[in-house]
């Protein structure tokens, strides 16, 4: 039996978590969920998942902080990086890709798409 790919969800919003993390479950994948922002890169550290998926709208330091500092580290650069928000702007977007993102998904999105986006982000 193959091992499920472990996918980082920073999300603060408890629904968002309880939603998102039980669609990666669905879609085959282990799902490692983070409320707190500022632990992200200990986190993908020693995690290593084979993605994260973090939210931009975050309240304690911003989701295009957190990207650029997983993407500008060695240790996690690699690391593919899904920006999921309700921003929804083309200056939104392209924030979050100059910031680092790979991906750039807005909230709510549908469960197949989402599961798209992640196997697209994992190829």
């Amino acid at each position: 039996m193959q091992q499920r790919k472990r996918i980082m969800l920073v999300e603060d919003t408890a629904s968002h978590r309880k939603l998102y993390s039980s669609w990666l479950r669905i879609g085959g994948y282990d799902p490692h969920v983070l409320d707190d922002e500022r632990t992200v890169q200990k986190a993908a550290e020693e995690v290593r998942p084979a993605a994260i998926i973090v939210d931009i709208r975050l309240p304690n330091v911003s989701g295009l902080d957190v990207i650029e500092a997983l993407k500008t580290d060695t240790r996690t650069r690699a690391i593919p990086v899904m920006a999921l928000t309700v921003l929804d702007s083309a200056s939104d977007r392209r924030a979050c890709l100059d910031a680092g993102a790979d991906v750039f998904v807005t909230k709510p999105d549908r469960i197949a798409t989402f599961l798209d986006r992640i196997a697209a982000l994992l190829d």
